[in-house]
């Protein structure tokens, strides 16, 4: 089962810690927007970082499962645009922001989400990459 094997969860991991990285750069060092987390602290970072393990697993199996006809690395990136555009949607709709919703705010973050989510994508990207590679290494020794 492809789910199964190490690459998977490697890919999984990866791209959880860079965009929960992302995140905490972009949140808490360039917005500064961690002053306005409602309290309870822990549980906010709780929920932050079960969400990126969510949103990892996601991309991670729909990249796994989805044959787009492209590059893997392009289609990393594609795939974690692509989320990072629905993510935001559903965070706009519910009304989930650290400040107020003007304008050039929105389209601010909402670049922001799609740039953070086709990174951890285009990691995803790389892990298959190099587990690709790796395997056609071992092939070539059997052979």
């Amino acid at each position: 089962m492809e789910m199964l094997k190490k690459r998977f969860f490697v890919a999984w991991g990866l791209s959880v810690v860079v965009m929960m990285a992302l995140s905490f750069l972009w949140h808490g060092v360039i917005l500064n927007d961690f002053i306005h987390i409602p309290k309870p602290y822990g549980l906010f970072y709780g929920l932050a970082v079960l969400t990126y393990i969510l949103i990892g697993f996601v991309l991670t199996f729909v990249f796994t499962y989805l044959s787009m006809g492209i590059g893997i690395k392009m289609k990393g990136g594609f795939m974690g645009l692509a989320l990072g555009f629905f993510i935001y949607l559903i965070a706009f709709v519910l009304g989930v922001s650290f400040k107020g919703s003007g304008t050039e705010h929105v389209v601010v973050d909402f670049a922001w989400q799609m740039i953070e989510q086709g990174i951890g994508g285009g990691v995803v990207g790389f892990v298959y990459e190099m587990a690709r590679r790796r395997d056609q290494v071992v092939l070539s020794d059997r052979q």
